[in-house]
């Protein structure tokens, strides 16, 4: 799901794109998997999705939470390569003669101040799992795969599959770093999803991807929320011995020796900004852990923000209704047992 427009021809081998042709005197390259569809091209699963327009002017939708970020300079917009304008998560651009970029008024939801029970936060997550996956399961006809390994977020999602019948296939990360396709290697370079997926044909991959930033356990988002509560993240870290975020939290340490003053609407809009990973080529990927209910998550009550944020426990009350089999498989540690070639700090 991956894109150049461009006024500029940039050639037949621009990072492995393939060049189309427009009306319009537009250069338009895109990865494989696209398909043109009367005056646009499509891509996507239901969950995550782009359209692209390119009659009368080229214009770009997609699902309401984009997985990808968009670029612009003045004559380039792509989600491939970094340049100096991003259009932010609420942003529609728009290239006739110019770029105009339009904004999605009401598009943050109001968070209550009311705080929510760990149980109503329960139901919160399982419902937002549910509905993602569920309306996956309903449109895709891809082979489905899970990771094997044992991390929170990734068995959190296999566990709704399980509850919901879904069917996937287990598969191992490699030993080895994957080697990377050229326009792989430029995503992974500001974005580093991509530096973990050895990339498989006509599938979907199941990710555990925004698990820490849509449901309080990034610690620095909980020490943001916490700083207004006038609770010290870093105490109470310190007072337990050992948990699931125990050692992960050393990353954060520094960062949250002060209270923090961002308020609750900045960090909303940093978390819907947060964009991680998204189709490569014949590549898909499905990160359920992303739906705008999820930012309802940010009232709950401080109990279960401490325990969330320190060991996974509203992710473990999941797994416990949906299969608590695999509550054996969890680690015990964040990262414990990623491959060494992984990036450090995810």
């Amino acid at each position: 799901m991956n894109f150049v427009c461009s006024t500029i021809d940039l050639g037949d081998s621009y990072f492995g794109l393939t060049p189309h042709k427009t009306n319009n005197d537009q250069y338009l390259y895109l990865d494989k998997g696209w398909s043109k569809i009367k005056n646009y091209y499509y891509k996507g699963l239901s969950s995550s999705w782009c359209k692209i327009y390119v009659n009368p002017s080229i214009r770009i939708e997609t699902n309401k939470l984009r997985d990808f970020p968009i670029y612009y300079r003045k004559n380039l917009v792509t989600n491939v390569q970094k340049l100096e304008g991003i259009v932010p998560a609420d942003g529609i651009i728009e290239i006739d003669k110019d770029i105009k970029i339009s904004y999605i008024e009401d598009f943050y939801p109001h968070i209550t101040k009311e705080q929510k029970t760990f149980e109503e936060c329960h139901e919160i997550l399982f419902n937002a799992l549910v509905e993602n996956i569920g309306t996956f399961s309903a449109n895709n006809k891809k082979k489905v795969l899970m990771p094997k390994q044992g991390g929170i977020d990734t068995l959190t999602v296999r566990s709704v599959f399980d509850y919901l019948g879904v069917a996937y296939e287990i598969f191992d990360l490699p030993t080895e770093k994957p080697t990377l396709s050229l326009l792989g290697t430029e995503l992974s370079k500001n974005h580093w999803g991509f530096q973990q997926i050895q990339p498989q044909e006509n599938c979907v991959v199941v990710t555990g991807f925004y698990g820490d930033e849509w449901i309080l356990r990034n610690p620095y988002y909980a020490h943001v929320i916490l700083s207004k509560r006038g609770v010290n993240i870093k105490d109470q870290f310190d007072k337990i011995e050992e948990c699931y975020m125990k050692h992960y939290f050393e990353h954060y340490r520094k960062k949250c020796s002060r209270p923090s003053d961002i308020s609750i609407e900045t960090l909303i809009t940093q978390i819907c900004n947060d964009f991680q990973i998204w189709h490569l080529d014949e590549t898909y990927f499905l990160s359920p852990l992303k739906h705008l209910s999820l930012l309802t998550l940010l009232s709950a009550d401080t109990r279960t923000v401490l325990d969330q944020v320190t060991d996974a426990k509203l992710s473990k009350s999941i797994i416990e209704k949906c299969n608590p089999r695999l509550l054996d498989l969890i680690d015990p540690l964040k990262n414990q047992h990623d491959p060494d070639w992984f990036p450090t700090n995810t």
